[in-house]
């Protein structure tokens, strides 16, 4: 009898064990299943879609007043002085965050900004004493995003331009 009693025990542990990693592999199996059918029911393209943040705060616009850039007009290999231009811009961010870090960074900002102007050919089709404002204001804001980051700079405007004479 006490064997028995014995087998018993050891049959009904045994018998838990197997129910136990039963329910283990089936939750596991389903959980994949899951996943695995509601992963493709997600229309393409929506998976890298990214949610524009919202601006915090208004719209804030920090001056960049004379600054002095020298401008150099590039025609095939050659690399012709045009003259110094004094450049004023007013650079917008949202919110007070982004204001401070952009006034943090104006030493930076600067002497990146200087140096994109006068290695890029800026100067209108038309006019090539003249900077072209919108070639201007899209190296400006590409330069932003490398100093302060992505996304603190919103909008980079030419106010004034004046070629000092020689």
């Amino acid at each position: 009898m006490s064997q028995d009693d014995v087998s018993m025990d050891s049959g009904s542990s045994s018998g838990k064990l197997f129910l136990l990693l039963g329910l283990l592999g089936g939750i596991a199996i389903g959980g994949g299943l899951g996943f695995y059918y509601f992963k493709t029911m997600v229309p393409e393209g929506e998976e890298q879609v990214v949610e524009k943040k919202k601006p915090k705060g208004p719209m804030q616009t920090i001056g960049f007043e004379r600054i002095a850039v020298p401008i150099y007009l590039k025609s095939q290999n050659t690399t012709r002085f045009v003259g110094n231009y004094f450049v004023d811009l007013a650079v917008q961010v949202y919110g007070n965050e982004n204001q401070i870090l952009v006034k943090r960074s104006q030493p930076q900002l600067q002497h990146a900004f200087i140096s994109a102007i006068s290695q890029s050919d800026l100067m209108r089709e038309d006019s090539p004493l003249q900077l072209d404002h919108d070639k201007v204001a899209a190296v400006l804001k590409k330069k932003a995003a490398e100093v302060v980051g992505p996304g603190v700079v919103e909008n980079i405007s030419i106010l004034n331009t004046m070629r000092l004479s020689q």
